[in-house]
């Protein structure tokens, strides 16, 4: 492991986040990337306590990759009023986007203790949300605010989730595969096998195909996508990504489909972050075919990809930079370097209308313009918490963060904060101000906007 890496994950786990009790014990899965990112800084703990510094590897699982187009799992619905927050304690908050007022909190009926919620999605015509919680995936009424029965999924471990742009169907990835939700019933159906599980999922804009990613099992280096005709819900011949010649293993974290439907980018993440060993694989939608993989300069785990309304270029996250992407050229231009002092970045998000890209820092938010790529002052926000996502409502004018209300604690002869509470914080992005904490006594897991 390089010295960025170490020096990341010393600082995440030095950073004010709860010990996660059982979740030490499991495999670091490429799901969510809260998930991932908790699980990472937990194990970091305690290899740290006991003076060992380990390789952390994600192993091999089941995500909706893409958050940010899958992401944080945002469904943008152009008459959005309300943001469904997940505080990771079995109930999700609707928060009311005119007035940053707070409705009654919905108890999702399966949420047992210490099951984590991890990824939500919204059907295009706001009407219901959906949360993965425990053992299932639990759908709300957002007309009554009410929990609809959970579907759930027994020994299956399920961590993404989203809808389709026509807004029949919701597909929900696991570490088997993927399942088919009816929207209309809730009713799910057979499940699509995929060899290795799914790692990161993307559907094309006239909903005709999804795709489904998967790095392999864990024994073998085995990278494809999977195309899937959601019309009857059959998988086509997987599409061979090219295996990389590089020190430490890659994993399949997101993939970015480009607004006219031709190109899907898929990023292909190092933990150990060494320059050029993070690659964006594209892939020609109209041919399934991978096309050659562009490597990034920048240091650090490559962690997220977004791209401009217009499909022209895309954005990739880096520890310390944003690499810009030529759609046309498939050629990486000069990464943006973030500020030294921030930290390191783990979440991007884009305003709909595509002139700004933010920035997700352990020590605050950093605004980007794409049209100068200039990088403007870090936002500051009150009582930050580490490793939650950005969400940007559909309309572009406030984005929110996680916030957490700590109180000193020690795990393993470390100091931190020990998570007590939490909320978000409203951002307005024209004049990249933070605004007052908005407690709903946890901190996100998800945010998700809807009628």
């Amino acid at each position: 492991m390089d010295e960025l890496s170490v020096r990341a994950l010393f600082e995440r786990a030095a950073s004010p986040e709860p010990p996660l009790g059982h979740l030490v014990g499991d495999s670091i899965r490429a799901g969510r990337r809260l998930r991932r990112r908790r699980r990472v800084l937990s194990t970091v703990a305690a290899v740290a306590g006991a003076g060992v510094i380990a390789a952390i590897v994600p192993a091999a699982g089941s995500s909706a990759g893409g958050r940010h187009q899958l992401d944080s799992e945002l469904r943008r619905t152009p008459q959005a009023t309300t943001a469904y927050v997940e505080t990771g304690s079995g109930k999700v908050v609707p928060v009311h986007l005119a007035t940053n007022t707070l409705g009654p909190p919905i108890a999702e009926p399966e949420a047992g203790p210490g099951d984590m919620q991890t990824a939500a999605a919204a059907t295009p015509n706001g009407r219901t949300v959906y949360e993965i919680v425990g053992t299932g995936l639990t759908p709300i009424d957002t007309a009554t605010d009410t929990a609809r029965p959970t579907i759930v999924m027994q020994n299956v471990e399920q961590t993404g989730v989203l809808t389709t742009p026509n807004g029949k169907t919701a597909y929900l990835s696991t570490e088997l595969g993927v399942y088919p939700i009816s929207t209309a019933t809730d009713a799910l159906g057979k499940r699509i096998n995929i060899p290795g599980g799914v790692s990161a999922m993307a559907i094309t804009p006239n909903s005709r195909i999804l795709y489904a990613a998967s790095t392999g099992d864990g024994q073998r280096l085995t990278r494809t996508v999977t195309p899937i005709e959601t019309a009857t819900n059959t998988a086509l011949a997987p599409i061979k990504l090219p295996v990389l010649p590089r020190n430490g293993r890659g994993y399949l974290s997101e993939i970015a489909i480009t607004p006219n439907g031709r190109t899907a980018y898929i990023l292909d993440g190092v933990q150990e972050g060494k320059p050029y060993f993070n690659v964006v694989i594209p892939v020609n939608l109209a041919t399934d075919t991978a096309l050659a993989p562009i490597p990034l300069e920048a240091s650090g785990l490559a962690s997220g990809i977004v791209i401009a309304p217009g499909g022209r270029t895309a954005y990739v996250l880096s520890s310390r930079a944003v690499t810009p992407i030529d759609t046309a050229t498939n050629r990486a231009e000069p990464a943006i370097s973030l500020p030294a002092t921030a930290g390191y970045a783990y979440d991007i998000a884009m305003t709909p209308n595509g002139k700004s890209i933010y920035v997700l820092t352990p020590r605050g938010v950093i605004p980007i313009r794409t049209a100068s790529r200039a990088v403007l002052p870090m936002i500051k926000v009150p009582m930050l918490a580490n490793f939650t996502e950005l969400a940007i409502i559909p309309d572009g004018r406030t984005m929110y963060v996680g916030a957490s209300i700590t109180r000193p604690s020690t795990y393993n002869g470390h100091k931190f904060g020990n998570v007590v509470g939490g909320g978000v914080v409203p951002i307005s992005t024209a004049t990249n101000t933070a605004g007052r904490f908005i407690n709903l006594g946890g901190t996100p897991v998800s945010i998700t906007f809807a009628r």
